[in-house]
Formats: structure tokens, C-alpha cells, sequence
């Protein structure tokens, strides 16, 4: 995530130790764990409350009967039989003087 190497995580501890003191270190990790914690249950229960809400949404709106319909409607059958005679060099459509 943070692409951060084992040299990097050894000296920021040692800044941390120098910064915080070797007594208050335990204390702030025992608390940024805490933190993080609480962080992750809250976006868990924001994620699935949003979750929820959207399939709630998408059975109102019946969503997959809408796409079907979309589906149908957009759906064009081409069926062009080109001869080589039709075709000119370049590879364009020749008018045909009939």
C-alpha cells in the first residue's frame, strides 16, 4: 500500500522511539491500533448500509428487466451479403446503377 521497505520501518521506528520515548511507544501503538479498529467498523457498516440501500434501489427500479428492455431495443440485425464486385479498391461501396 504505502510501498514502504524493511529499512524504511527501521528507521522510522527509531524516530518514533527518539520522538515518543520508549515509554509512550506502547501506549500510542496500543492506540493507533485502536483507532484503525474503530476506522474499520465504521466504513464496514457505512459500506454495507450503502450496499443495502443500492439493492433496495435496484429491486424498486427493477433494474434487470430495464436492461433486458434496453437490451431488445438497442439490438440491430445486420445482414449485408457484399460481393467483391461490390466492393471498389479502396474497399468503399460502389453505387450500383440499376
Amino acid at each position: 500500500m504505502f510501498d514502504i521497505g524493511f529499512f524504511e520501518l527501521m528507521i522510522l521506528m527509531g524516530i518514533a522511539v527518539v520522538v515518543i520515548g520508549p515509554q509512550n511507544l506502547p501506549k500510542l501503538a496500543k492506540a493507533i491500533g485502536k483507532g484503525w479498529g474503530e476506522f474499520q467498523n465504521t466504513f464496514s457498516g457505512l459500506k454495507k448500509e450503502v450496499m443495502d440501500e443500492a439493492e433496495g434501489l435496484k429491486q424498486t427500479v427493477n433494474i434487470d428487466a430495464l436492461e433486458q428492455d434496453i437490451s431488445a431495443a438497442t439490438k440491430v440485425d445486420v445482414d449485408v451479403n457484399l460481393s467483391a464486385a461490390d466492393l471498389d479498391i479502396a474497399g468503399d461501396l460502389r453505387k450500383k446503377d440499376d
